[in-house]
């Protein structure tokens, strides 16, 4: 199934990969089932699903997270009370299926390359299932505050259902966006379409980015067979990317005027987008912990231009520093500067950035930052494009030098950093 998805006969599981597939799933039954413990997006997600499905009637209705409904539902027994069982066992299943998707990503990626034996290589095969299981920011303000703030940048996040669920789906849309550019086939638009539908029904943040990014990626660059892009201006071209801001703009009209509360609507504004994330009830945590290590004493009502200053001088900094080090730095050591799916991925992120600081809610759902919840699967796609990148250079195999250590020490930092994040919160049960 996999060779045909990928049109390539190379693109098939070892005995190997079953095995770890399970491993995965085996995982993610423990980790889910302690995330009950914690109060906070999965237990509450499921109390309010629970309640959907106790009314049949909306059950079927779709929705944002219609997929995890369902999932939940049918691998609950249909019950109520087995809905618990579901939703762990849904959550373990997608977490095994995103291994399953970059593993196949991986192996066409390479093999298109005619490097397909790369792919097997050991440290390869390891760094997708560190991807996979510890990605995270590099934990020295965490270790300096002692306070976890599970910062946007993160790759995996384990506490929030819906953002677990949509990773192996985004990672399809990401990498058939990216193919589709390069080959326009029918059947690559029709695997593009129904990734698409996935993606929005189990939790759309990422389409919003998206969307943009690969409308201006056909509108200005172009892709040759090893990959490479180069700047192309066309006016047809940029007339059909620029097509795509009417059904935006006709969204974000609608988000805007036609909603059940006033005080719920989406506002476009940068001050109010950046005072929305200084509202946000960890930061002022972080704040204090950080005022407490570093002057001894703590500040239990800092706000105005102090928390400004201290948002935009050194906290969002140093978090984006430790958050994208890798990517980072794979871009300055790498000898393919003009990687397209590199690009791909850093205009990504980058348009899913300006979403989350132009773009927030009014009334209660302000300090939810929900239009932030693309980044974290930016972040993992750009991730993954860099380790692409990375292992795509011969030398790497030959000869490690110094700036390659240190990309590669840097790559174990961000997987060592999500193994004690995902200790903490198994063992504390505390996701902060």
């Amino acid at each position: 199934m996999l060779s045909y998805l990928f049109s390539n006969e190379k693109v098939r599981l070892k005995w190997s990969d079953v095995l770890i597939t399970l491993l995965f799933f085996v995982f993610g039954l423990f980790v889910f089932t302690q995330m009950y413990r914690i109060q906070v997006d999965m237990f509450w997600h499921l109390r309010s699903m629970t309640i959907v499905i106790f009314d049949k009637c909306k059950l079927f209705r779709l929705n944002y997270d219609t997929l995890t409904r369902l999932g939940l539902y049918f691998l609950g027994f249909l019950t109520r009370k087995g809905s618990s069982v579901g939703y762990v066992c849904f959550l373990s299943l997608m977490l095994a299926l995103k291994y399953v998707v970059i593993r196949a990503i991986t192996i066409d990626y390479f093999s298109r390359q005619d490097r397909a034996e790369r792919a097997e290589f050991p440290i390869v095969r390891s760094a997708i299932v560190f991807l996979c299981l510890g990605g995270h920011i590099i934990a020295f303000p965490q270790l300096a505050s002692g306070y976890w703030q599970a910062d946007v940048l993160r790759l995996n996040v384990w506490h929030n259902p819906t953002t677990v669920a949509v990773m192996p789906f985004a990672l399809l849309l990401f990498y058939f966006g990216f193919l589709t550019l390069k080959e326009r086939t029918l059947k690559n638009f029709l695997i593009l379409a129904a990734v698409a539908v996935l993606n929005f029904f189990t939790k759309p943040s990422y389409i919003l980015a998206w969307v943009p990014s690969i409308f201006l990626f056909f509108a200005f660059i172009k892709i040759d067979d090893e990959n490479n892009f180069s700047l192309n201006f066309s006016i047809k071209r940029i007339l059909i990317a620029c097509a795509v801001a009417v059904p935006a703009l006709a969204g974000i009209f609608l988000m805007k005027y036609v909603t059940k509360s006033v005080k719920e609507g989406v506002i476009f504004s940068l001050p109010f987008a950046v005072q929305s994330h200084l509202m946000h009830i960890d930061f002022p945590r972080i704040l204090n912990f950080m005022a407490e290590r570093l002057l001894g004493r703590s500040f239990d009502a800092i706000s105005g231009c102090w928390q400004t200053f201290w948002y935009f001088l050194f906290y969002k900094p140093l978090t984006l520093l430790c958050g994208l080090a890798f990517p980072i730095s794979v871009f300055f050591v790498s000898k393919k500067k003009k990687d397209g799916l590199l690009l791909f991925a850093w205009l990504t992120l980058a348009v899913s950035f300006a979403i989350g600081y132009t773009l927030s809610q009014g009334g209660d759902h302000r300090t939810h930052l929900n239009f932030t919840w693309q980044i974290p699967v930016a972040v993992s796609t750009l991730f993954l494009a860099s380790l692409f990148n990375f292992f795509s250079d011969d030398e790497r195999f030959e000869k490690l030098n110094w700036p390659a250590a240190i990309t590669v020490g840097l790559f174990l930092l961000h997987a060592y950093s999500g193994l004690l994040y995902l200790q903490r919160m198994i063992f504390t049960w505390s996701w902060r």
